[in-house]
């Protein structure tokens, strides 16, 4: 058909034909929009008020340096009225406010988005969204809008608030008319005063200016705005921020009088919305915090230099509802303070808030404690899908660490649909990259100095670009960011000596039991591991797009950093590790863990790199791992794979520290950053997701569904089943349909209930406790005495009864398996 042409709607529908000459009745119609496929198509300007309004807050803390004060801008309020003509078939508004806005039309709000746009590295690019409101408009209209700060602030280098905005209205005859962001708006005052993301949102309704935001308002005292520079914009195609749940509270407590805290019962992402009466001018003042002092007072010490406080001055008139737009918390406690003023607090109400991806995954046990970490799982996730994958939504942080972003990245995709989420982000990571092929370690670079990546962190471009193609089929990642993550590969490769990379690790095996840094693994081992783990990525994906030749050099390289890597820190057979004294001899976990994770031991040392490991893991540790952020995301695959995968079940299952089922006895609802329990000033973030990777391995083990081939085109269902577990239900919506594993025992019965989605080879791997053992599929023999029995729907591959295994191969479809 014809090249797709800007600012216009499509209409398309469905069906199927076969060589026998059927055709399909079609599908319902749907369509798609397209906003700008050229910046030469917008006709609007950037805009900003000729003045800002400014306020001084306390500055973050990262890394122990002082950032220094934060200036940053009051609410600042724009508005436009237009006429629309009565013909008008078809508007369309497309926008972009920064550093984050609310759009309103005639007095009411447009769309569900909050906290828009996400956040990008400004100087690069904006992302702007699109709303039909083709059923909103009048004759006389009139465009409100309201900004906040975000991240588009001085601080990391950028300007004040401003607004692109482009309304196209159709007309019957296909002419056009558009109202754009330009000179004509007016700029004016609202009740929106301090607004930061870590500070909270002071809000002082006595300042609204009623009918601000519909036709007819007299702005006597509003000005012109001037029209100035700003980004580029780029359409946000990831799932907006949104209002995902509201939860009530499970408790309320009068600590003082006027002094309330509501307990919400889980740590979340989000605001407290209230609804209040009470006289004009009065003050609620509303505090967050994750945890309590012993008191049962507000204990606000994780969130560090983030105030973390919304404040809300009343007007007067009847009941009151009150939410802040441009600021967010971590928090399961809220404290509202209504003081000695006859203010009378109706209701409190959680607001839980994330980009709006789609739950992909379920996952349930007989083990109690094994739901309740999947639990705490999913809300540690969902509290840090914020447009980018933040490490945590409490304190004054809230950044897209690379570290926390790829360890929880294969976890987050069994759970939630990701595709465009990671495709936005990888793009961040690609203008992020600097001109020798370094990464910062947080993206977007809001902070400079982070430059170049910890190893063990950079990897996550890599990392989640493969991911893109692997699980979601998608091989247009691959080609666009081939180049840059050959930079990378290569920037790691200049800095390294002879295959080693000794100078780049700052971080390594973050937050070990008992530690912040690695406590017995070598910076330099996490990295030179890494500059591997990377180069070989590279390899695969250079393969993929048949750059052979490439990939052929670049294998040759792999080798040589594998090689160096042994010959530094294979010794007497096991890998290197810090010891405390000539007392301490228990093996590094994480040590003998990485090079067993990637094949990298050698024949003749691999029996003893296991006998390290599981010295330390069973009688150094009782079954306790010893690893940090690094190793723990390997261990339990590991174990697994060296048929351990009972001491790996006893490892995740521990209610002793260090462990998950350790967080659960504390009382977390999320994850923790470390694995004590801190109630202090320092690192202590009680929701954070970069220890959520055993989620993966509850999908992929204990559930047994793995991806076999790009795209879940081939799959293997092969569940684990230790001896404390009785059954394990799991099911994950792939890019080809919705796959489900379900498996119990009981009185010497194994079951297995499999779904394949359409067009997926699946290998199902049944355990054979017994040779003799007799296997059916759908109430018909497949395997007796030792011999396949042909099965029309099931094909017999091998027999790995020595690894108490049968192995079967079936389409799709459902099937019931059970093992006598």
């Amino acid at each position: 058909g014809l090249p797709l042409a800007s600012f216009r709607r499509y209409y398309w529908r469905v069906g199927w034909g076969d060589a026998r000459g059927r055709i399909s009745p079609l599908s319902r119609t749907a369509s798609f929009g397209t906003g700008a496929l050229s910046a030469r198509d917008w006709t609007a300007r950037w805009i900003e008020p000729r003045s800002l309004r400014l306020f001084k807050t306390k500055g973050t803390t990262l890394l122990g340096r002082d950032l220094g004060d934060v200036i940053q801008a009051r609410g600042v309020y724009l508005r436009k009225e237009f006429r629309a003509p009565r013909d008008a078939v078809r508007a369309a508004v497309f926008i972009c406010g920064l550093g984050h806005y609310e759009l309103r039309l005639n007095g009411r709000k447009v769309g569900d988005h909050v906290l828009d746009p996400g956040w990008t590295d400004y100087a690069r690019r904006a992302l702007y969204a699109a709303y039909d409101v083709t059923g909103r408009l009048a004759s006389r209209n009139a465009f409100g809008v309201v900004l906040g700060n975000g991240r588009h602030i001085p601080t990391y280098g950028y300007g004040g608030p401003r607004l692109f905005l482009e309304l196209v209205i159709e007309r019957r005859d296909g002419s056009e008319l558009r109202v754009v962001s330009d000179g004509s708006w007016m700029s004016g005052r609202g009740p929106i005063l301090e607004n930061g993301l870590y500070d909270g949102e002071v809000c002082d309704a006595r300042l609204e200016a009623r009918g601000w935001d519909k036709p007819g308002f007299a702005a006597r005292s509003w000005a012109p705005v001037k029209e100035t520079g700003g980004p580029a914009l780029v359409a946000q195609t990831m799932p907006a921020v949104r209002v995902v749940r509201t939860i009530r509270p499970r408790r309320a407590l009068t600590t003082a009088p006027g002094v309330r805290i509501f307990d919400f019962g889980q740590n979340l992402a989000g605001w407290v919305r209230i609804a209040v009466r009470g006289p004009r001018g009065a003050e609620v003042r509303l505090r967050h915090a994750e945890i309590l002092h012993e008191d049962g007072s507000l204990n606000t010490s994780p969130n560090q230099n983030a105030a973390a406080t919304d404040v809300y001055r009343l007007e007067g008139r009847g009941i009151e509802t009150y939410e802040p737009r441009f600021s967010y918390h971590g928090f399961r406690y809220a404290e509202i303070r209504t003081g000695p003023s006859r203010v009378r607090l109706l209701r409190a109400e959680a607001r839980a808030v994330r980009s709006a991806v789609e739950t992909a995954g379920r996952f349930r046990s007989s083990h109690p404690l094994i739901n309740r970490v999947q639990a705490n799982i999913l809300r540690g996730q969902a509290s840090n899908l914020m447009s980018i994958p933040t490490d945590c939504p409490q304190r004054d942080e809230r950044h897209g660490w690379l570290g926390d972003a790829h360890l929880a990245a294969e976890q987050a995709c069994f759970n939630f649909d990701l595709a465009a989420f990671w495709a936005k982000f990888v793009e961040d990571i690609r203008l992020s990259q600097r001109k020798d092929g370094s990464l910062p370690d947080v993206v977007p670079p809001y902070y400079k100095q982070l430059y170049p990546s910890d190893p063990a962190w950079g990897t996550a471009y890599p990392q989640l670009v493969w991911l893109l193609y692997w699980r979601y089929g998608d091989d247009r990642a691959l080609a666009a960011h081939y180049a840059s993550v050959k930079r990378y590969v290569d920037f790691l490769w200049s800095r390294s000596r002879g295959g080693l990379l000794k100078n780049l690790g700052k971080y390594g095996d973050w937050c070990p039991p008992g530690s912040i840094g690695p406590k017995k693994t070598p910076l330099a081992l996490t990295s030179t591991f890494y500059l591997y783990h990377d180069t070989g990525l590279f390899v695969r994906m250079a393969e993929t797009l048949g750059q052979t030749s490439v990939a052929r050099r670049y294998a040759a390289r792999r080798e040589t950093i594998g090689a160096a890597f042994n010959g530094a820190f294979l010794r007497d057979g096991e890998y290197a590790g810090r010891r405390f004294g000539p007392a301490d001899r228990a093996p590094s976990q994480t040590s003998q863990i990485l090079p067993l994770a990637l094949g990298l031991v050698p024949s003749r040392a691999r029996r003893s790199v296991i006998g390290a490991l599981m010295r330390s893991v069973v009688d150094d540790r009782d079954f306790h791992l010893d690893t940090g952020i690094i190793g723990t995301r390997y261990l339990l695959e590991v174990l697994t794979a060296i048929g351990r995968g009972d001491a790996a079940f006893r490892v995740a299952t521990q209610t002793s520290y260090p462990g998950w089922g350790y967080m659960i006895r504390e009382g977390a609802t999320t994850l923790w950053e470390r694995w004590e329990k801190m109630t202090g000033g320092g690192m202590n973030s009680h929701n954070h997701i970069m220890l959520g990777s055993v989620g993966a391995w509850f999908y992929g083990a204990l559930a047994g569904i793995r991806c076999l081939a790009p795209g879940w085109a081939r799959m293997a269902v092969q569940p684990l089943v230790p001896a404390g577990l009785r059954s394990v239900r799991a099911a994950h919506r792939t890019v080809r349909g919705v796959v489900k594993a379900g498996w119990a025992r009981d009185d010497g019965l194994f079951r297995l209930s499999v779904e394949i989605p359409v067009g997926v080879a699946a290998d199902i791997v049944l355990p054979m406790a017994s040779p003799s053992a007799e296997v059916r599929a759908d109430d018909r023999l497949v395997w007796k005495q030792g011999r396949a029995v042909p099965h029309p729907d099931v094909e017999f591959v091998r027999d790995r009864r020595r690894e108490g295994a049968l192995v079967l191969r079936v389409g799709s479809g459902r099937y019931d398996f059970a093992v006598s």
